[in-house]
């Protein structure tokens, strides 16, 4: 517990601010009148997916680091590096403990209990066919600890302030967000490649600003609702909209029905 406190004591600031946004998810938060569930979805599965560089990359990336997986020869505890996957550029911090919460000079698996990981987000991507466009710009602070278990348990949270352009039917939606996500007691299972969390949640907010342009073209609106993703060990897991409408998510390519 004691070093749980020092871990959290480690985040920047705007996680704090995160962790103490909980009133945000009242019911007068959503304001998404303006946008369809559709189109309300196409933002959520976006911001989530690992496809659209949602949060999944970063609980993935914290559980490959938590595994050992892009362990670096000698590099001390709160290195920095850089790692490119696809189309995503991740600038990392990270700092390893033992379970007594004493820092190592790198992962040591058995030994290695924590690890407490910062991360910065960037990329450009166009689906193929141009109807999705993303300038990704988003981060994370997040703590993984209980690794000689064989599970990671996540805590923490990120913040995404990307540009989207999503090209509908009827008209086409110009984004800047500007949400935030908190994760609570997301266990990892790290015997595996494909870390999908099997237990804890996931609370987003998601806010921003749109243009939409259209047969029925409008100014530059805001908006702003929540969701909660609760996980099972399945790659596919529910989404209810404030409308409450449900819809089921793959958490790997984004596609939803």
């Amino acid at each position: 517990m004691k070093f749980r406190r020092l871990c959290l004591s480690l985040l920047p600031a705007f996680l704090l601010a995160v962790g103490c946004s909980k009133n945000s998810t009242a019911p007068e938060a959503n304001e998404v009148e303006n946008l369809s569930d559709t189109e309300q979805m196409t933002i959520v599965a976006t911001e989530v997916a690992q496809a659209s560089g949602g949060a999944m990359n970063d609980l993935t990336m914290v559980a490959a680091n938590a595994n050992g997986s892009f362990n670096a020869l000698g590099k001390s505890a709160g290195f920095d590096t850089t790692i490119s996957k696809g189309w995503i550029t991740y600038s990392l911090s990270l700092s390893y403990f033992t379970e007594r919460g004493v820092p190592q000079n790198n992962f040591v698996k058995g030994v290695t209990d924590s690890v407490v990981y910062s991360s910065s987000l960037s990329g450009n991507y166009s689906e193929a066919l141009g109807k999705i466009n993303i300038g990704l710009k988003s981060g994370s602070n997040l703590i993984a600890d209980g690794l000689k278990s064989g599970n990671a348990t996540v805590n923490g949270g990120g913040a995404n302030n990307s540009t989207y352009s999503f090209e509908g039917n009827r008209r086409t939606l110009n984004i800047n967000a500007a949400s935030f996500y908190t994760v609570s007691n997301v266990v990892i299972p790290l015997n595996g490649s494909s870390y999908i969390p099997s237990a804890g949640t996931l609370e987003g907010t998601i806010k921003g600003k749109f243009t939409a342009v259209g047969a029925q073209q409008s100014a530059e609106k805001e908006y702003s609702f929540t969701f909660t993703v609760v996980f099972n060990g399945n790659n596919q897991v529910t989404v209810t909209l404030p409308s409450g409408k449900q819809y089921t998510l793959n958490l790997t390519t984004g596609k939803y029905n």
